[in-house]
């Protein structure tokens, strides 16, 4: 164990008693071997004034987006092995193919959410998802009832002009 600590009282008397270091006897000292030259070899040089230090700049780091994910449906096996991956619109062929492959007895099989990286040719974020476009079938009455009335109507016009001609020349 440590001892009993000191006063710090008398610590400051000692500090005080001792002998003060008088800063003029030092430099009376490098005079004097200043004046020898023999030590000029030895003296060190004279230390630069330090220039002031710069703020540093702080890269600002940028975090890397996530990599996008999509979940998929995964047949599993009872190793937890993917034997097969299905879209997630297409929970029902997953759910078809583990119970095929549980019915041929080779083991337990089933299906579980898996995440997985998105492709590279995926649409980006917030990117519309292109759907088909199913257009209406037109209807079948109207287009047999527009063919007949086109025949009939120039025939009238021909007739129509027939006899006008007659009646100029």
């Amino acid at each position: 164990m440590a001892g009993k600590p000191r006063n710090r009282l008398e610590l400051r008397r000692q500090y005080d008693a001792a002998e003060p270091i008088d800063p003029m006897e030092d430099e009376a000292e490098d005079t004097v071997d200043a004046e020898d030259g023999d030590d000029e070899g030895e003296r060190k040089p004279k230390k630069k004034a330090k220039a002031p230090a710069k703020p540093k700049v702080k890269a600002v780091k940028v975090p890397k987006p996530a990599a996008r994910m999509r979940i998929v449906w995964a047949v599993v096996n009872d190793a937890f092995k993917t034997v097969g991956t299905f879209e997630y619109s297409q929970k029902e062929a997953a759910l078809a193919r583990g119970a095929e492959l549980t019915a041929k007895g080779k083991g337990t099989h089933f299906i579980q959410k898996v995440k997985e990286p998105m492709p590279d040719n995926a649409p980006g974020l917030g990117a519309a998802i292109p759907r088909p476009v199913i257009e209406p079938p037109a209807p079948a009455a109207k287009a047999a009832d527009d063919e007949p009335e086109a025949d009939a109507e120039p025939e009238d016009d021909e007739e129509d002009d027939e006899p006008e001609d007659d009646e100029d020349e």
